[in-house]
């Protein structure tokens, strides 16, 4: 692909993240963990788990999960302990519980194996929670 192909896909995808229609926003997701290693897309898979529609929430911490390295987790951590009184974050905790306990992804060892100078003071407490959830 060349790098106006790229960066029109990556533009593509921005807008759609952006659209009215959740169902946009949700398609969107997926394309936008395509191009994870940009930082627009990655703040903008950040600013969606904040949406105002659950799905775009889960669907969003689950890509930055899945293809986003150790920051994609801190993100996706940070939103568990800022946002700790939300019921609609319980939805990202058990999609991370749901992908550990299933053997998909290793979410809380790869937790674990992050330095603790890394992790946001919200992270250290969606860390917290999330092991509580998850009985260790």
């Amino acid at each position: 692909m060349t790098v106006d192909a790229n960066r029109a896909g990556l533009q593509a995808a921005l807008d759609m993240s952006r659209s009215p229609d959740g169902m946009q926003r949700i398609t969107a997701i997926a394309e936008l963990g395509g191009y994870i290693e940009n930082s627009d897309a990655r703040a903008r898979l950040e600013e969606l788990m904040d949406d105002d529609i659950v799905t775009v929430e889960v669907d969003a911490a689950e890509v930055l999960v899945r293809v986003g390295g150790q920051p994609g987790l801190l993100a996706v951590l940070d939103v568990l302990g800022r946002r700790t009184d939300d019921p609609d974050v319980d939805y990202i905790a058990y999609m991370l519980q749901n992908l550990d306990f299933g053997g998909e992804l290793p979410v809380l060892s790869d937790a674990l194996k992050i330095p603790e100078s890394r992790y946001s003071d919200a992270a250290k407490i969606g860390l917290e929670n999330l092991r509580r959830l998850m009985g260790k």
